[in-house]
């Protein structure tokens, strides 16, 4: 057999990308106004997506929260609920939206904290998400951790669970939406081994709005049924506003991905193995230009875990133009390779999602070129280097925003994303 020729080699390699394999399917309804969708795909290849919508109009959340965006053109708070569509033909087609909140459960949540979904082992769909709650004794607002799971493929979900401790701290003064204290901006996975892991970043050893928040977290060896304590696996340091990542390695130990917070308001994104003890102590920054920010950012920092291979995506403000920065480490972690720009023509771009794929590294995200915001992805090989120019995902007219991605057992990956009010999905195939 002849030999290929290397610059053969690097076109064919440059040429490398994710299609459409098919139309988009809708899985929300028109009736909602969906957003934040996420994504993921279970061990016989179910898939789960699951996206918030706008709640009931009349709650004392929903009316609180509309006379501050009255007030002040914005809103922390929140009333939504939480809906879920399952496919177990592989995508083809989706159940019916099946609400996984209860009428006394309201859900808090935004673009930029957006609830987990993710399948067991064995076939249990596991859900975490804030929910508002009134802490009794001071008479006011909190934010708390809450779980629940369905046993049943998604078709029901058993009665939500507060997984983080209401504490007496009382920090409405300062924070915004008037929250006496927040346990939010959270994440959650399945290890290998089937435990479930369940993270947020708690406010209650803040003592000031200059202070900096704490990341907490939960682990269930049992599928859900139960968890044990809460510890603080992070404390202080943790931009309290930017959602987290979890992700594991092969022996199911924990990688976070978090916004650290170091000197002079620096605030990089960051990579931490936990310890034996499962606490995130040491901290590795991804790189890029110190962004200095006195405030919280609201930018996550998504990432993927194969092999000893981390990559990371995440917005970077502090460059020109401000946009999503790719950074890989082939080290497990010790050090990351300089971060490079997912989508250098466009003038911003937000909102980053992961997916390692068999040897390959899906990116998407969504950005302005002209016209409205678009999602985009690009390929990544095994060592982070990015395979050909991204690619805008086929999705018809219109603003498309906040992908979510999963990798599929048949070699492809299944992405979803807002479009307007609805939430679609497609399939990609690596061609």
């Amino acid at each position: 057999m002849p030999k290929v020729p290397a610059c053969l080699l690097a076109l064919i390699a440059g040429a490398l990308s994710f299609t459409a394999m098919a139309a988009p399917i809708a899985v929300s309804t028109p009736d909602q106004l969906a957003l934040a969708p996420d994504i993921a795909v279970g061990p016989k290849g179910e898939i789960a997506i699951l996206w918030l919508a706008k709640g009931n109009p009349d709650t004392p959340e929903a009316k609180a929260a509309a006379a501050e965006r009255a007030k002040s053109g914005h809103s922390h708070r929140s009333s939504m609920n939480l809906y879920v569509a399952v496919s177990k033909d592989s995508g083809a087609s989706f159940s019916a939206p099946v609400r996984v909140n209860r009428d006394d459960d309201e859900v808090w949540g935004f673009a930029v904290s957006r609830p987990r979904v993710a399948w067991g082992p064995g076939g249990t769909l596991h859900v975490a998400y804030p929910a508002n709650e009134m802490q009794a004794k001071l008479g006011k607002s909190v934010l708390t951790a809450r779980y629940t799971r369905s046993t049943d493929g998604g078709m029901t979900f058993e009665a939500p669970r507060r997984l983080s401790t209401v504490t007496d701290s009382d920090l409405s003064s300062v924070i915004h939406g008037g929250f006496a204290s927040v346990a939010a901006f959270g994440t959650m996975g399945v290890a290998p081994n089937g435990y479930v892991h369940v993270l947020w970043i708690d406010t209650r050893d803040m003592k000031s709005g200059g202070d900096n928040g704490s990341v907490y977290g939960v682990v269930s060896r049992d599928d859900g049924a139960t968890f044990g304590p809460e510890e603080s696996l992070a404390a202080g340091d943790v931009c309290p506003c930017c959602q987290i990542n979890v992700a594991f390695d092969a022996k199911s130990r924990p990688v976070l991905a978090s916004r650290q917070v170091t000197a002079g308001n620096l605030r990089a994104s960051a990579v931490g193995r936990a310890d034996s003890a499962g606490h995130f102590t040491s901290r590795v920054s991804t790189g890029g230009t110190p962004w200095h920010l006195d405030g919280c950012p609201l930018k996550p920092t998504a990432m993927a875990v194969q092999g000893i291979h981390i990559y990371t995506a995440a917005h970077n403000g502090a460059d020109t133009p401000p946009g999503v920065m790719l950074s890989t480490s082939n080290d497990g972690g010790k050090t990351f390779a300089t971060p490079f720009a997912a989508h250098p023509g466009a003038q911003v771009s937000d909102a980053p999602a992961l997916a390692a794929v068999g040897k390959h590294v899906l990116v998407a995200w969504h950005a302005k070129t002209e016209g409205p915001r678009r999602v985009y992805y690009r390929t990544l090989d095994a060592s982070g280097t990015a395979l050909g120019a991204p690619v805008e995902l086929a999705a018809g007219e219109g603003s498309t925003q906040a992908p979510a991605l999963a990798a599929r057992p048949d070699g492809r990956a299944q992405i979803a994303w807002q479009q307007g009010d609805l939430i679609y999905t497609t399939a990609l195939d690596v061609r």
